[in-house]
């Protein structure tokens, strides 16, 4: 009977053990819950200090916002960036905002961001060598311009955004030119074209040949041409105005893009 008394106390101490443990692993539990929640209740709220609110920066209070579900096509989806890491959506003054890079990588979307022009980018992007913002042109005409993205300036040519272009007023002489020195490294060119006016618009070589001739009807939208270069070094834009109106934009233009 004594050996049957001391084996159901040491089952009973070996269940009481048990127990005591299972209280510890649940207060560690509940100890880590509450560390996390505290952890995401603090790291919830957003806030972007700015000196000064420098440039185009403000500063705001906003929330990540881990209670809203995106659904794509009625599924739930979990948004990450590029890391892998979870990403949430930003609740601010009871908009919600979502990360650009995570949505764009549900949709199958390519997304990319030009540190110079503060730009997000989506979509295909042209390929090639930018014209206008890698070669300064040696010569312009009179009334000719070209304006680079460096200078942060926009302006809509035939309902496109544009922070890079060649301008062209015509007033007076009919006939303006620009020329760069591409030094002989290139294949073709890939550019747009506008005008308000009807205009003869020719792209010349070395020696004068041409590599190609446009007539322009004035206030058509924007036509985009591709012409082969020969490995020339000198590039020149000349444009004749045909009819009435004052201006002209060359844009996107890039060498040896691919088709």
């Amino acid at each position: 009977m004594a050996a049957e008394e001391r084996s159901k106390q040491e089952k009973r101490e070996v269940e009481k053990m048990k127990k005591v443990k299972a209280e510890k692993i649940t207060m560690k539990k509940k100890t880590l819950a509450l560390i996390l929640t505290l952890c995401m209740a603090v790291s919830a709220v957003v806030s972007v200090t700015v000196a000064g609110a420098a440039g185009g920066l403000q500063e705001i209070k906003a929330y990540l916002n881990s209670d809203i579900t995106l659904k794509l096509d009625g599924e739930a989806q979990v948004l990450t960036d590029a890391s892998g890491v979870r990403t949430y959506p930003i609740t601010y003054d009871s908009t919600t905002y979502l990360p650009v890079r995570s949505i764009a990588g549900l949709l199958g979307v390519d997304v990319g961001w030009d540190q110079a022009t503060q730009s997000v980018l989506l979509g295909k992007q042209p390929s090639g060598i930018d014209l206008i913002d890698t070669y300064k042109a040696y010569y312009f005409s009179r009334d000719v311009g070209q304006v680079q993205s460096a200078e942060k300036r926009t302006e809509d040519i035939s309902g496109v955004s544009c922070d890079h272009w060649i301008w062209v007023y015509f007033n007076g002489p009919t006939d303006r030119s620009v020329s760069f020195n591409i030094q002989g490294k290139h294949d073709t060119l890939t550019f747009s074209y506008y005008a308000d006016c009807d205009t003869t618009l020719t792209v010349l070589g070395d020696n004068d040949t041409v590599l190609g001739e446009f007539s322009i009807t004035g206030a058509k939208v924007a036509q985009t041409v591709t012409i082969p270069l020969f490995k020339t070094n000198e590039l020149k834009f000349h444009m004749v105005r045909t009819g009435n109106g004052n201006n002209l934009r060359i844009f996107d233009a890039y060498l040896d893009a691919e088709e």
